[in-house]
């Protein structure tokens, strides 16, 4: 008797906690410890818009996540990162890097889509009225092999301009540092994301393309995941996916605009009306992100073709293979399709 005494003591003190704590209103997921994603970050641009509202949100709190971010401006180094596990999954990341990566054999792949369409406008310095004025111009890039880098030259080349020969190309940074050489006059143009080119026009330079008209299909940035870390986190990666899909459908309700909005405000430290005019350009008339996060199959296939264009790749690969759609899709079926 001592024995089964003995036994159900702690039973009834763990029922009894158990009583307190939802008389608390807390449920053991609260209580347990929030797993930690180390989180890489590529620049600062309007494409981080469905992560700040999922945080903005509470949505990686109801996953019962702790999202860790290490930010850098090189796709190489923010790949190096990925491959070498120093970073468990990376959004949002270039789609060209990733591919350019993954043919090297780094152990990455995409899980999920984030932007179907690219956001870049050329800015150019004022006295540049259209874009065969950028003749014999330095050009501010990332790097030489990025897709902003890529799709610069797509624009160039579209007038007439080539490469090497009719520009020059300077490497200055991210988006933001971009912007800043053009409007110091270091270099001629650049690419830049929205909305830093409405900031842009508004103190004098002149915004003389933007991408989507050239590239209509094309996945911009994607979500990409250490293969071996997913395969041993798969809750935690698809509890990931399940947030981010739930800030990308609020991001496209228009109910959410005015939460939307402030949130591009608080993390990209713009001002509302750029906020606003970016909600109306991207979320209302572009339309890049999709509800369930299917990556583009159309647009990476125009991903791969730019890159075998530009000699980024030997040859045309099948965009699937690219792919692990298991994670989102096990999202999607816990979060009810």
């Amino acid at each position: 008797m001592m024995r089964n005494e003995t036994t159900l003591a702690p039973i009834s003190i763990g029922l009894g906690v158990a009583a307190l704590l939802l008389s608390l209103g807390l449920s053991s997921v609260e209580l347990r410890a929030a797993d930690e994603i180390k989180l890489g970050l590529l620049s600062t641009g309007g494409d981080h818009w469905p992560i700040w509202v999922a945080e903005d949100q509470g949505y990686f709190k109801e996953q019962n996540l702790q999202i860790r971010e290490f930010h850098t401006d090189s796709i190489a180094k923010a790949m190096q990162a990925l491959s070498a596990n120093s970073t468990d999954i990376m959004f949002p990341t270039n789609t060209q890097g990733v591919i350019v990566a993954m043919v090297k054999n780094a152990p990455v792949k995409i899980i999920a889509g984030n932007y179907t369409k690219a956001l870049y406008d050329l800015i150019t310095g004022a006295k540049y009225k259209k874009v065969e004025d950028l003749k014999g111009g330095i050009m501010g890039v990332i790097n030489l092999t990025s897709g902003s880098t890529v799709l610069l030259q797509k624009i160039l080349a579209a007038h007439g301009l080539k490469y090497p020969g009719d520009y020059d190309i300077l490497t200055v940074g991210g988006t933001p540092s971009r912007y800043a050489a053009v409007k110091k006059g270091a270099v001629a143009a650049a690419m830049v994301t929205i909305p830093t080119s409405y900031q842009a026009r508004e103190d004098g330079l002149n915004v003389l393309a933007n991408i989507s008209t050239y590239l209509p299909d094309y996945q911009f940035t994607s979500i990409a995941g250490h293969t071996i870390w997913m395969a041993s986190h798969k809750d935690q990666t698809v509890r990931f996916l399940m947030a981010i899909i739930k800030g990308m459908r609020s991001l496209n309700d228009p109910k959410n605009k005015n939460a939307s909005v402030q949130s591009m405000v608080k993390h990209f430290k713009v001002s509302k009306k750029y906020a606003e005019m970016a909600f109306k350009e991207v979320i209302e008339e572009l339309r890049p992100i999709r509800n369930d996060a299917a990556p583009s199959i159309k647009g990476i296939e125009t991903v791969i073709s730019l890159e075998v264009e530009n000699k980024g790749l030997d040859k045309a690969y099948p965009p699937k293979q690219f792919i692990d759609d298991s994670y989102r899709l096990e999202a999607l079926k816990r979060l009810g399709g």
